[in-house]
């Protein structure tokens, strides 16, 4: 008889992962039902030591496991391409039509490359800089607080850029784009898996909808690393959940250096280590050994989770001081766009008072985009106690510290746009609007007018300000 494992405890089998309910006679929504034998490991004393199988079986069940793996992907795939070559069209034909107005077919005629150009704005020239000739070393005097202001932008985005115009040749910009739009694939197949899991596929589709409608949501496909931060932020978070701690780690590395402060997913990455099962038909390797006991396990588990983002941080804090002369580059850069550390209440009283006085209509004092961050930091902090009650603990873990790195500094800037790498916002927003069809129409009413606006100012110059 197979003793069922206690609640919350993860099986894994066929790429399908099932989550025990107490006193259930199947899965909970999170997965299949116990019975189907492609979802079900093999157990000690009834089918064998796990993964006998697949260390005795034939060459067959090679293409069989990648045909589980197929069926289990197929649909969130198949989402994420549909959906990514859609929005792309949507945005960069809205983005045109902006830019060039009726006459913008005539304009793409004879220059190409406006179909790319078009998107390319704002911050676009440190990305680029950066992809082409790498970060900038020690200068005198002001030459060093320009210098300084190119490491507040991460170096996976630009990195990636890098790989991709040394792979296929082709422009910058370009392979910056294709760069985005492949993240935004992966980061919208990774957000419905995940969802999935957590509350259900009903829930999963809304939460990519909800994704795709924010406002902002058009950086995910412009020359800016929104997506494919957030294809490794939710990443790490399946593998975590899948018992790949390890994968886990390096993914959460990965997202802290796309933006810098996401090295606050350690602290929810730990909460999912340590509170994981611990009994030892839940271990991967190592049952056998009586001297691994499970705290030790956990304790692996917590050191595989956090080791990568530590040790790339060192390095890169190391590779700051031997190339640019500072330790800190990339904090003391924040200065550059008058950011600096402040109470919660300095940066939103001051978008308060901007927004009773309508200073932010005044385009040399502040800008109109203050307001959609003000709305964004409000909807946050209900978003952090909802995924903390209703998804998960560690979620809303996530977004409430996420909330203290937007507040806690003197002005709002730029949050309506960073909130796009943290998915479980959009998991929230997926439950809120899953059973409720009037709800989902209500946020698209309000979502999609507003992205237009944005992307309007975004191409025109008048973004911040």
């Amino acid at each position: 008889m197979v003793e069922r494992p206690a609640l919350g405890a993860l099986r894994y089998g066929g790429g399908a992962v099932t989550e025990w309910s107490p006193g259930a006679d199947v899965a909970t929504a999170e997965g299949p039902a116990p019975d189907d034998p492609t979802t079900q490991p093999p157990y000690d004393g009834e089918q064998g030591e796990p993964g006998a199988a697949a260390e005795t079986g034939t060459g067959d069940e090679v293409p069989g496991r990648w045909r589980r793996l197929w069926l289990e992907w197929r649909r969130p795939l198949t989402i994420a391409v549909g959906a990514t070559v859609g929005f792309r069209l949507i945005v960069t034909w809205i983005a045109l039509v902006s830019a060039d107005g009726v006459n913008f077919p005539h304009v793409v005629a004879r220059h190409p490359s406006t179909l790319t150009d078009v998107l390319a704005q704002w911050d676009v020239g440190y990305y680029l800089t950066l992809a082409a000739h790498g970060y900038p070393g020690h200068a005198v005097g002001a030459a060093q607080t320009g210098n300084r202001a190119f490491y507040a932008f991460g170096p996976l985005y630009p990195g990636l850029t890098r790989l991709t115009h040394a792979v296929t040749g082709i422009g910058y910009v370009t392979s910056s784009e294709i760069v985005s739009t492949l993240g935004l694939v992966v980061a919208l197949a990774a957000l419905w898996k995940l969802v999935d899991l957590e509350v259900g596929r009903r829930a999963a589709d809304a939460a990519c909808v909800m994704l795709l409608a924010w406002p902002s949501a058009f950086f995910l496909v412009a020359t800016y690393p929104e997506s494919v931060t957030l294809a490794a932020a939710t990443l790490a978070f399946l593998a975590v959940r899948r018992g790949h701690f390890v994968a886990a780690g390096v993914l959460a590395a990965a997202a802290a250096m796309g933006k810098y402060y996401l090295v606050l997913l350690l602290v929810p990455l730990a909460m999912e280590a340590w509170f994981a099962p611990r009994e030892r038909d839940s271990w991967r390797a190592g049952r056998d050994l009586e001297w691994l006991s499970p705290l030790r396990v956990t304790v692996g588990r917590l050191v595989a989770v956090a080791t990568p983002t530590v040790l790339v941080l060192v390095a890169w804090v190391a590779y700051q001081k031997a190339h640019f002369g500072e330790w800190l580059a990339f904090v003391k850069s924040q200065a550059q766009w008058h950011r600096h550390v402040s109470w919660p209440w300095t940066s939103i009283g001051h978008a308060v008072s901007d927004l009773v006085h309508w200073r932010l209509l005044d385009t040399s004092t502040a800008s109109v985009t203050e307001l959609f961050d003000l709305v964004t930091v409000v909807l946050l902090a209900v978003a952090a106690v909802v995924a903390y009650l209703r998804i998960r603990p560690s979620y809303g873990v996530l977004l409430g510290l996420a909330w203290c790195v937007f507040t806690f500094q003197t002005i709002l800037l730029s949050e309506n746009r960073e909130v796009l790498v943290l998915f479980p916002f959009f998991a929230v927003l997926g439950l809120w609007v899953a059973r409720h069809q009037w709800r989902e129409r209500a946020l698209l009413f309000l979502f999609l007018p507003c992205g237009y606006f944005l992307l309007e100012r975004f191409v025109t110059g008048k973004f911040a300000g």
